[in-house]
């Protein structure tokens, strides 16, 4: 017994020791500021996890809401949370002790040391594989990390569900608002047409200035119809993102608030002036961490499988023996055989999975230094976009106010007389080319900041505990 113990301590003092895996912060160059222009106005970087609640917004909350529930990305991307839930559980219990119920039922006989009778046992029997160089501790780890990478997957899933709808969401409006200028343009082109074909039949106006009013007006409808095409196209992707009834779209849509002024853009989000902790926020980035994590550990399993196992097994049994009208009933335990085994055959095997690990976790050494500089581009992209369009933003609405003077100036000319028909039309499609460029930029703005908030992450947070059985809100 002394020597069974003797064996057992040994065997925990080298599960203490462990096989080496690579490092899971390899040194990857990151600028120490961004250098694209920062955000004119700091605003709060909180509750970025719904940050499409910033809007204020009720029937786009209420889109992604849906949108949410139905993704099949956002399904997918909990069942793989789920998976990875259960392949740890299911690794941390093969790592410790095993205990089965065992009966046995015998009838025999030995001739000459045991007459004919019946055998009996009952008990548990237990086994205990010792890691005794930390391949179990580097499995456990590696699921840990698998799980991890998971959950950030869900979140990431998540964010860009919501950054799909909340785009199309309000690029439908403003191309509703696209399609209130074009039809504008249309009737203005179709009462000019009107008046030039009346003054044709009087006699007043010449067929070739007649026939130029009538391709404008012709022109207008047609871009018209056009941007109502594009409009409903919008409106059915939405449906189809959503799962909400047509009808009742269109009703939420009809309801909505005006959209978000410049302003309250520009108040609505901060940026932290040091890139690495922004973009250790962000899931991808995360996610590609705990990637490279789990191929470190898995370079681990790899080498443990080379080297010697060490296993304890034992029993506890209560048995009975009847022969002869008699019964004995007795207890009894064992504690072994305590199995040492080194693979000799098929080693070549076991080096080949060894490199295949350490060739996995070079892969994604590679794959977390590329979603690194990524993720600063993106977001240094970001920044760039929306300097340039605040900068857009003076410069287009003088545009607006300046040819939109033109024209009403040059239409009461020509009304009077004095401007021909060839210059009323360069002068409506300077007007309009200044509407269509505002609205334009509107949505380019709201486009750039919706594409900040994902380059930022979109609150994921990787300290905190991510519940994916849940409903995503």
């Amino acid at each position: 017994m002394k020597r069974t113990f003797a064996v057992v301590a040994l065997a925990a003092v080298l599960a203490a020791c462990s096989t080496t895996t690579p490092p899971t912060e390899p040194a990857v160059a990151l600028p120490e500021a961004w250098y694209a222009p920062p955000l004119a106005h700091q605003g709060s970087g909180q509750n970025l996890a719904q940050w499409w609640n910033q809007f204020d917004d009720p029937v786009l909350t209420g889109f992604i809401q849906s949108a949410q529930t139905l993704s099949p990305s956002i399904a997918a991307a909990r069942a793989q949370v789920f998976a990875a839930r259960a392949s740890l559980a299911g690794v941390q219990s093969a790592a410790g002790p095993q205990v089965s119920v065992l009966a046995n039922a015998s009838r025999g006989e030995t001739p000459g040391q045991q007459p004919l009778g019946n055998s009996l046992s009952a008990g548990a029997q237990m086994s205990w594989a010792l890691d005794v160089w930390g391949g179990q501790a580097a499995s456990a780890q590696r699921a840990r990390a698998q799980q991890d990478a998971a959950n950030a997957g869900w979140h990431e899933a998540r964010v860009l569900v919501a950054s799909e709808v909340a785009q199309l969401y309000f690029a439908h409006r403003l191309c509703l608002a696209q399609l209130a200028v074009a039809s504008s343009d249309r009737d203005s082109r179709a009462a000019t047409a009107n008046a030039n074909a009346q003054s044709e039949r009087a006699g007043l106006t010449a067929p070739a200035v007649a026939a130029l009013a009538r391709a404008s007006g012709a022109d207008a409808a047609s871009r018209t119809e056009q941007q109502a095409e594009q409009c409903e196209r919008q409106l059915k992707s939405l449906v189809a993102l959503t799962g909400l009834a047509e009808p009742e779209l269109r009703a939420q849509l009809a309801a909505a608030p005006g959209l978000p002024a410049s302003p309250r853009l520009e108040a609505m989000l901060a940026v932290s002036a040091v890139p690495a902790e922004v973009i250790r926020q962000r899931p991808d980035v995360y996610r590609a961490q705990r990637d490279l994590v789990a191929a470190s550990e898995g370079v681990g399993v790899a080498r443990a499988a080379l080297l010697p196992s060490l296993s304890l097994s034992g029993n506890v049994l209560r048995n009975r023996f009847s022969s002869g009208g008699i019964t004995t009933s007795f207890n009894s335990w064992s504690v072994g055989p305590l199995t040492l085994s080194l693979p000799v055959i098929g080693r070549a095997g076991l080096r080949a999975s060894a490199d295949a690990a350490v060739a996995q976790y070079d892969a994604a050494g590679a794959a977390y230094a590329g979603t690194l500089r990524r993720a600063v581009a993106e977001v240094e992209q970001a920044l760039v976009s929306l300097a340039s369009l605040r900068q857009r933003v003076d410069a287009t609405q003088t545009a607006v106010e300046g040819y939109t003077r033109s024209f009403n100036a040059t239409e009461a000319r020509y009304r009077v007389g004095l401007a021909n028909l060839n210059e009323l039309e360069e002068a409506r499609r300077l007007k309009l080319n200044a509407d269509s460029s505002a609205v334009t930029l509107q949505q380019e703005r709201i486009n750039a900041w919706i594409s900040l908030y994902v380059a930022l992450g979109g609150g994921f947070d990787p300290l905190d505990t991510l519940n994916a059985s849940k409903e995503p809100s």
